[in-house]
């Protein structure tokens, strides 16, 4: 008997009721289960949103250190060129000074050895002057 009235047709009103009594829990879990998904999904895009916004200003941050790091690097380069020809003048100059140091040794024996040989010859002659001449004057002791 029971197979016998799980066959029986429905009525109208008895579908009715049994949409009324069953859609309406369907609906509120799927209404929650729906509202639940969009603040997820809404939640999940402001943390996305986020995320590019900071990617977007970590990456202009990385291209300005790589800027600037590039332009360290050829001011490094630069100055390294100035040092380089710095250090060349400074070899160049201290060359020059031994250089000029030398001539004027050799210069000052070459005066020493004339002024020597001039008071040799002279000598004689200087000692024959204060011979002959006579002071005017006699100088006072102290």
């Amino acid at each position: 008997m029971a197979i016998q009235e799980e066959l029986k047709p429905q009525t109208a009103e008895e579908e009715l009721n049994e949409l009324y009594e069953e859609e309406p829990r369907r609906r509120s879990w799927a209404a929650i289960t729906s509202v639940v998904l969009a603040l997820v999904v809404i939640f999940i895009g402001y943390q996305w949103n986020q995320a590019a916004g900071r990617e977007q200003v970590l990456a202009s941050q990385l291209h300005a250190l790589r800027a600037d790091g590039e332009m360290l690097r050829l001011r490094a380069e630069e100055a390294q060129r100035q040092v380089e020809g710095l250090q060349k003048r400074l070899a160049a100059v201290t060359a020059e000074k031994e250089t000029l140091g030398e001539r004027i040794a050799a210069l000052e024996k070459a005066q020493g050895r004339a002024a020597a040989a001039r008071e040799r010859a002279s000598g004689g002659a200087r000692d024959r002057t204060r011979e002959r001449a006579t002071p005017v004057v006699q100088k006072k002791s102290r």
